[in-house]
Protein backbone atom coordinates (compact mmCIF):
# COMPACT_ATOMS: atom_id res chain seq x y z
CA UNK A 1 0.00 0.00 0.00
CA UNK A 2 2.97 2.34 0.45
CA UNK A 3 3.54 2.54 -3.34
CA UNK A 4 -0.14 3.49 -3.77
CA UNK A 5 0.11 6.18 -1.10
CA UNK A 6 3.25 7.59 -2.72
CA UNK A 7 1.56 7.56 -6.11
CA UNK A 8 -1.41 9.51 -4.72
CA UNK A 9 1.02 12.07 -3.28
CA UNK A 10 2.87 12.35 -6.58
CA UNK A 11 -0.36 12.94 -8.49
CA UNK A 12 -1.45 15.58 -6.00
CA UNK A 13 1.89 17.40 -6.14
CA UNK A 14 1.92 17.34 -9.96
CA UNK A 15 -1.52 18.95 -10.12
CA UNK A 16 -0.73 21.51 -7.39
CA UNK A 17 2.65 22.46 -8.87
CA UNK A 18 1.12 22.93 -12.32
CA UNK A 19 -1.66 25.08 -10.85
CA UNK A 20 0.80 27.17 -8.86
CA UNK A 21 2.85 27.80 -12.03
CA UNK A 22 -0.20 28.65 -14.14
CA UNK A 23 -1.64 31.09 -11.63
CA UNK A 24 1.60 32.68 -10.40
CA UNK A 25 1.00 35.48 -12.92
CA UNK A 26 -2.04 36.45 -10.81
CA UNK A 27 -0.08 36.40 -7.57
CA UNK A 28 -1.64 33.10 -6.52
CA UNK A 29 0.85 30.72 -4.96
CA UNK A 30 0.89 28.04 -2.28
CA UNK A 31 -2.32 26.57 -3.68
CA UNK A 32 -4.28 29.78 -3.11
CA UNK A 33 -6.09 29.13 -6.38
CA UNK A 34 -7.88 26.20 -4.71
CA UNK A 35 -9.16 28.46 -1.92
CA UNK A 36 -10.41 30.97 -4.47
CA UNK A 37 -12.25 28.25 -6.40
CA UNK A 38 -14.08 27.17 -3.25
CA UNK A 39 -14.99 30.75 -2.30
CA UNK A 40 -16.25 31.51 -5.82
CA UNK A 41 -18.34 28.35 -5.86
CA UNK A 42 -19.76 28.95 -2.37
CA UNK A 43 -20.00 32.70 -1.73
CA UNK A 44 -20.63 33.48 1.92
CA UNK A 45 -18.59 30.53 3.16
CA UNK A 46 -17.33 30.87 6.75
CA UNK A 47 -13.61 30.61 7.56
CA UNK A 48 -14.27 27.43 9.54
CA UNK A 49 -16.29 25.86 6.73
CA UNK A 50 -13.50 26.56 4.27
CA UNK A 51 -10.88 25.09 6.60
CA UNK A 52 -13.00 21.96 7.03
CA UNK A 53 -13.43 21.56 3.28
CA UNK A 54 -9.75 22.10 2.59
CA UNK A 55 -8.72 19.78 5.44
CA UNK A 56 -6.29 22.46 6.55
CA UNK A 57 -5.59 23.84 9.98
CA UNK A 58 -7.26 27.13 10.84
CA UNK A 59 -4.00 29.13 10.86
CA UNK A 60 -2.94 28.02 7.36
CA UNK A 61 -6.47 28.61 6.11
CA UNK A 62 -6.54 32.09 7.64
CA UNK A 63 -3.20 33.06 6.10
CA UNK A 64 -4.24 31.86 2.64
CA UNK A 65 -7.49 33.83 2.80
CA UNK A 66 -5.75 36.93 4.16
CA UNK A 67 -3.42 36.82 1.15
CA UNK A 68 -6.39 36.53 -1.20
CA UNK A 69 -7.94 39.55 0.53
CA UNK A 70 -4.70 41.58 0.21
CA UNK A 71 -4.51 40.70 -3.49
CA UNK A 72 -8.09 41.85 -4.05
CA UNK A 73 -9.69 38.49 -4.89
CA UNK A 74 -11.79 38.03 -1.73
CA UNK A 75 -13.58 40.17 0.83
CA UNK A 76 -14.73 39.16 4.28
CA UNK A 77 -17.85 40.55 5.86
CA UNK A 78 -19.56 40.02 9.19
CA UNK A 79 -22.41 37.53 9.16
CA UNK A 80 -25.73 39.39 9.50
CA UNK A 81 -26.86 37.30 12.48
CA UNK A 82 -23.54 36.63 14.22
CA UNK A 83 -20.98 39.43 14.08
CA UNK A 84 -18.20 37.07 15.26
CA UNK A 85 -18.51 34.97 12.10
CA UNK A 86 -16.81 36.21 8.96
CA UNK A 87 -18.24 35.33 5.56
CA UNK A 88 -16.03 35.14 2.48
CA UNK A 89 -17.07 36.47 -0.92
CA UNK A 90 -15.19 36.76 -4.21
CA UNK A 91 -14.56 40.27 -5.49
CA UNK A 92 -15.09 41.25 -9.11
CA UNK A 93 -11.43 40.31 -9.72
CA UNK A 94 -11.97 36.90 -8.10
CA UNK A 95 -15.11 36.28 -10.14
CA UNK A 96 -13.30 37.33 -13.32
CA UNK A 97 -10.52 34.82 -12.68
CA UNK A 98 -12.88 31.99 -11.72
CA UNK A 99 -13.58 30.74 -15.29
CA UNK A 100 -9.84 30.19 -15.82
CA UNK A 101 -9.52 28.43 -12.46
CA UNK A 102 -12.49 26.22 -13.22
CA UNK A 103 -11.12 25.43 -16.68
CA UNK A 104 -7.87 24.29 -15.05
CA UNK A 105 -9.78 22.08 -12.63
CA UNK A 106 -11.74 20.60 -15.55
CA UNK A 107 -8.50 20.02 -17.49
CA UNK A 108 -7.10 18.12 -14.50
CA UNK A 109 -10.27 16.06 -14.25
CA UNK A 110 -10.00 15.22 -17.95
CA UNK A 111 -6.42 14.05 -17.41
CA UNK A 112 -7.60 11.73 -14.66
CA UNK A 113 -10.49 10.39 -16.74
CA UNK A 114 -8.43 9.87 -19.88
CA UNK A 115 -8.40 6.20 -20.88
CA UNK A 116 -10.56 5.16 -17.92
CA UNK A 117 -13.93 3.59 -18.61
CA UNK A 118 -16.98 4.98 -16.83
CA UNK A 119 -16.84 1.94 -14.54
CA UNK A 120 -13.18 2.55 -13.72
CA UNK A 121 -13.90 6.21 -13.01
CA UNK A 122 -16.69 5.23 -10.62
CA UNK A 123 -14.52 2.59 -8.93
CA UNK A 124 -11.68 5.09 -8.51
CA UNK A 125 -14.06 7.63 -6.95
CA UNK A 126 -15.58 5.06 -4.61
CA UNK A 127 -12.18 3.70 -3.60
CA UNK A 128 -10.75 7.13 -2.88
CA UNK A 129 -13.88 8.02 -0.91
CA UNK A 130 -13.32 4.97 1.31
CA UNK A 131 -9.63 5.90 1.73
CA UNK A 132 -10.49 9.49 2.66
CA UNK A 133 -13.11 8.33 5.16
CA UNK A 134 -10.71 5.82 6.73
CA UNK A 135 -8.01 8.45 7.16
CA UNK A 136 -10.46 11.07 8.43
CA UNK A 137 -11.87 8.65 11.03
CA UNK A 138 -8.42 7.61 12.28
CA UNK A 139 -7.03 11.15 12.48
CA UNK A 140 -10.01 12.77 14.19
Amino acid sequence: MIPTLRLMGTISRLVMNEGNQRFAQYGLNNNQFIYLIRICEQPGLFFSQLADQMKMDRTTNYRAVQNLIKKGYVVKTAHPDNKKVRCLYPTAAGKALYPELHAYEQWCANLVDDKLTAGQQQLLFESLTVVETNIQNKIE
